[in-house]
């Protein structure tokens, strides 16, 4: 998985079933062997930490973070306002994960599952009573972002590839329509290098144009695989 972490929004109105919903999807896409991670966002003046407790003690003493930590679990407790963007880099940190739900939020830009039906801007993941669609759904979104490079140079016309991916979605553009070579890949110890239009063509016309040397290659071959190492065999 490249380093931007799908993400998809669960909103409505209080009590309108949010966390019953987004709790049956970790539950679901687990059993599909996503590894899940989630965001419950309130508006309201509620904290995890209570007046009086060792950890609140220590932020009340200056410390901006606060680590609570027992063989069960640990707690890291920051005393600052994070938008999505800041979780999302945060996340990563702790892991690899294939999803990210976000329950709240409802302002943030991204593909939402609207509970309540009030059809709000941006939601275009229809709320079904089926949770296999519900999935299905989500699956879908993700494979098409997922073939895209993820650079989001703008030259589809659309400012990031998570808009893209939304059009392509909704039927309005193709894959194709992407204009970033997609058939040049580019790994280095392990990690996928994003390449646009003219780094790709270059390394692919250089190599094919070296190997077009090579007795019993003509240079025309479809799949190419170079693999490079450095140090003892």
């Amino acid at each position: 998985m490249r380093g931007k972490i799908p993400k998809f929004g669960v909103v409505g109105e209080s009590e309108s079933g949010k966390t019953d919903l987004i709790c049956s999807l970790i539950k679901k896409l687990k059993e599909r062997d996503y590894r899940v991670a989630s965001v419950k966002h309130t508006r309201g003046d509620f904290r995890i930490d209570s007046k009086g407790k060792d950890t609140w003690r220590h932020s009340k003493a200056g410390s901006k973070l606060v680590v609570f930590s027992t063989p069960n679990e640990t707690d890291f407790l920051l005393k600052k306002d994070l938008d999505l963007d800041d979780l999302v880099s945060q996340i990563g940190c702790f892991g690899d994960y294939d999803i990210l739900l976000v329950e709240g939020m409802k302002e943030e830009k991204l593909p939402k599952i609207d509970v309540d039906g009030k059809d709000r801007e941006g939601t275009f993941i229809q709320y079904k009573d089926n949770l296999e669609d519900i999935v299905d759904s989500i699956e879908e979104w993700m494979h098409i972002y997922e073939r895209l490079p993820g650079l989001d140079c703008g030259d589809c016309g659309f400012e990031n590839c998570d808009d893209m991916t939304e059009a392509i979605y909704e039927g309005m553009k193709k894959l194709e329509d992407c204009q970033v070579r997609k058939n040049v890949k580019l790994n280095v110890d392990g990690e996928k290098v994003q390449l646009g239009n003219f780094p790709a063509e270059m390394l692919e016309k250089t190599i094919r144009g070296m190997l077009s040397s090579l007795k019993g290659i003509d240079g025309e071959e479809k799949d190419i695989e170079i693999n490079i190492s450095k140090g003892e065999r």
